[in-house]
């Protein structure tokens, strides 16, 4: 149904992996390498030139873009020349991933994200729908990043200074955040809905508010199943798609530990 090659546009430069799908109405641009067992979607274009290209369209060469093994692109997505991901990338539908931005493997960039270019995004992220990723931000590795979030850029809007938010690993940001220029979230961190991050958070907060302030230790936030133990750090009670799932989070950084 969605695999007639009705209407696909591949450059002959494009390098294409075993057992590949690619929907009808879709475009790959040149420089492309698509991995193994990946599918595209329909009407998805991959390797879109950023604007540079309009500007000099005679001397222009697209950068090259990687898409790794066995990933999944849902329709309607756009992915710009110059970005890589790794293995297992799983979009929504109409995700924009802008230029030179640079993804971990695992991750997941739900229907309607905005990721602005020249990002970092590591394994096993999640952008959930329509989350919004400034410019020069950088995201750690197993971060949560709910519906509807922010990441700014510009300190003295409009201007040409870009100052990047960063992420460490394993925190979480609910719905409805603002993380303004700059700010560094520390690893293990939950940001509460709603919150607007105008300052830095350390390791292992919970923090909440306009301004967000630390307001405990993640540590200390009780698990909803009783009162006697502690639901965070995440990772000892979520594993879902995580590395560790199926021998817990302890087992799994004993084995990576050693190795």
């Amino acid at each position: 149904m969605k695999f007639n090659n009705r209407n696909v546009f591949v450059d002959p430069s494009v390098k294409i992996g075993v057992n590949v799908k690619i929907g009808d109405n879709s475009i790959i641009y040149p420089n492309v390498f698509i991995g193994d067992n990946t599918i595209i979607c329909n009407d998805c274009i991959i390797g879109e030139p950023p604007s540079v290209y309009y500007k000099d369209m005679d001397n222009y060469i697209n950068p090259p873009t990687y898409i790794s093994a066995n990933s999944m692109i849902r329709s309607h997505c756009i992915i710009y020349a110059g970005s890589e991901f790794g293995e297992g990338l799983i979009t929504g539908h109409r995700a924009t991933i802008r230029e030179k931005s640079k993804f971990g493997i695992n991750c997941l960039i739900s229907t309607l994200a905005d990721v602005q270019g020249n990002c970092e995004v590591g394994d096993y992220s999640r952008l959930y729908s329509n989350v919004h990723v400034g410019e020069k931000t950088k995201i750690g590795k197993y971060v949560f990043v709910f519906p509807y979030t922010v990441f700014t850029n510009d300190p003295l809007p409009p201007s040409d200074v870009l100052l990047g938010a960063t992420v460490g690993d394993y925190s979480i940001i609910t719905i409805h955040c603002n993380i303004l220029p700059g700010v560094h979230i520390g690893s293990n961190c939950l940001v509460g809905a709603n919150s607007v991050v105008s300052r830095d958070i350390e390791d292992f907060s919970f923090a909440i508010g306009s301004p967000a302030k630390r307001k405990m230790d993640i540590r200390e936030i009780p698990s909803k199943k009783d009162s006697y133990t502690n639901y965070y750090p995440w990772p000892n009670n979520f594993e879902r798609g995580m590395p560790w799932e199926k021998i817990g989070f302890e087992e799994w950084t004993k084995l990576n530990t050693q190795s």
